[in-house]
């Protein structure tokens, strides 16, 4: 585990323009914890873009911010990026390479026991269940308000990234969240 808490949080004070992003071929939990994270930075006060190679599967377009997803950069004009369920710089893709060629800090918020702490603050805790269990960990400690759309995305990616709550690594704490969310 490698929690980073105040430099993340400097870092997002700082910023005024931010851009959140997540892995190729996203799967729930990628595109629920890109979508709620940019939601509650938003009631922050942020202006946030989201970005994922190739856009939102057609079956996660049900989640609200999916339609403004973009689904590749040519440049990028941020003062920091957030990378949520990339456990490497790779996985970032072709918008990931936009976003590092920006210069502005990057943010890497995961749950994989592989991750390459390749951020300039790492919020990566494996004893989550998926990256938007992070996310909300993160949003309770900034004292961010979780509201509806915030929490539907973020109850999105722990339903599928748990198989609705069947994978062995599902504890009470992660229930509570769900319940909360």
């Amino acid at each position: 585990m490698t929690m980073n808490w105040d430099k993340a949080a400097a870092l997002l004070s700082a910023a005024r323009r931010v851009l959140v992003l997540t892995h190729v071929s996203p799967d729930g939990d990628a595109i629920g914890s890109m979508l709620g994270l940019a939601s509650a930075l938003r009631s922050l006060g942020k202006d946030v873009q989201t970005a994922v190679d190739e856009g939102v599967p057609p079956d996660l377009a049900f989640l609200p911010g999916s339609a403004e997803v973009h689904a590749a950069l040519d440049s990028v004009q941020t003062d920091l990026v957030i990378a949520v369920d990339c456990g490497d710089e790779s996985r970032m893709g072709s918008v990931g390479q936009a976003a590092r060629r920006s210069g502005a800090p990057l943010i890497n918020l995961d749950h994989h026991l592989t991750n390459t702490l390749f951020g300039d603050a790492n919020l990566v805790d494996a004893a989550t269940v998926a990256a938007a269990e992070g996310v909300l960990d993160w949003l309770d400690r900034l004292g961010a308000p979780i509201d509806r759309v915030t929490a539907f995305c973020l109850l999105t990616g722990l339903v599928t990234d748990t198989l609705c709550f069947r994978t062995d690594n599902v504890g009470s704490d992660t229930l509570s969240k769900a319940q909360r969310l």
